[in-house]
């Protein structure tokens, strides 16, 4: 197929999927809800398998046509050409994340557009990725909603310099925080998080800051306690010198995959689980998206003790992650998305070390 079959078919698709967006901001708490979710989810899927069908056979075209958007993972370079002939994005830029949610950085204006944490999770945005957004309308405050899109994911999540921890909301001498046991410091959060998100005491959020910079701290995300993976604790009553003086036998044990790197492919809206049970042991921790496996994967695949494959959510994906682990001569394990002590286990078993 011609490219220029590819693009006209592609946007045919991304025309459609449109529309859909447009009626599902009129149908949202209706039965047609489900319904337009599930075309959307086709399309999508129809136009990955087209652009990974375009990339493919582009090299065999000899047609002056301008290429796709590029970025280098290791440089600052994006070409902008062909999103820019797409005419749909109002606003087009780079991804910078912030302790709640993030901004896109129009490249053109410098303008930056607020991208809500609920799009960040579900689209699993990263920081350094480029996206596109396009107006949708306006909430009931009379502010305005963007419809986001990532075009390019650029494996930058871990330069960011957000840091993030889960722990239960506490009230300490009239302020709202949260312990964190990593840093052994409890964390303050603005009253307004708390009004805002209607939170109250014991329930169990994500707080996100800037590296070094406690008081940046936000109410990232307030999880549902009926989430299984996640398990409320009891506030911290240990005192802090009994952590300190921890037995050095005890501490050693809780390294056991220093200096091993771990990838995980998937658990979208679960990585920093995953992240924080992997890094409490010592490893380094790696991530790609189970949604949409990038150009990135093979080099980090390459560089993995371990590739742990989060089986639910991952669809048409998970054969073509398996199949680089194995081209790559990479052990692989699997995990369900809300399984991050599981898949500890599973990888402590494959590497021969006794589970703690």
């Amino acid at each position: 197929m011609k490219q220029s079959a590819y693009r006209t078919v592609i946007e045919d698709l991304r025309s459609a999927r449109v529309r859909i967006y447009q009626e599902l901001g009129r149908s949202v708490g209706r039965p047609a809800e489900r319904e337009l979710v599930s075309k959307v989810s086709d399309l999508l899927l129809a136009e990955e398998i087209l652009l990974e069908q375009f990339s493919g056979d582009q090299t065999e075209e000899t047609e002056d046509e301008p290429p796709r958007p590029t970025a280098d993972p290791d440089g600052e370079n994006v070409d902008y050409a062909v999103w820019e002939m797409d005419g749909r994005w109002e606003r087009l830029g780079e991804f910078r994340r912030l302790p709640r949610g993030g901004v896109l950085v129009d490249y053109r204006t410098g303008k930056e557009t607020f991208v809500p944490e609920g799009v960040v999770r579900n689209e699993a945005v990263e920081h350094g990725d480029i996206l596109g957004a396009f107006r949708k309308g306006a909430n009931d405050r009379g502010s305005e909603m963007f419809y986001f899109e990532v075009l390019i994911r650029r494996g930058r999540g871990e330069s960011s310099g957000r840091l993030s921890f889960v722990a239960p909301l506490e009230r300490r001498g009239g302020e709202w925080g949260a312990y964190s046991d990593e840093d052994e410091t409890f964390v303050t959060v603005p009253e307004a998080d708390i009004a805002h998100l209607d939170l109250k005491e014991g329930d169990l959020a994500e707080i996100g800051y800037k590296s070094g910079d406690p008081s940046s701290a936000k109410v990232a995300w307030k999880y549902d306690p009926g989430d299984t993976f996640l398990q409320l604790r009891s506030l911290r009553k240990e005192p802090k010198k009994e952590r300190r003086d921890k037995d050095g036998a005890e501490q050693a044990e809780s390294q056991v995959l220093a200096e091993k790197t771990i990838l995980v492919v998937g658990a979208d809206a679960y990585k920093e689980t995953f992240k924080r049970v992997f890094e409490r042991r010592g490893a380094k921790f790696t991530w790609e998206s189970g949604f949409m496996v990038g150009k990135f994967l093979e080099s980090k695949v390459r560089r993995a003790h371990v590739v742990v494959i989060v089986t639910e959510a991952m669809k048409h994906k998970m054969p073509d992650v398996e199949a680089v682990c194995e081209r790559n001569g990479k052990p692989y394990v699997y995990a369900p998305s809300r399984g991050a002590s599981g898949a500890l286990r599973e990888v402590l078993k494959l590497l021969g070390i006794e589970a703690e």
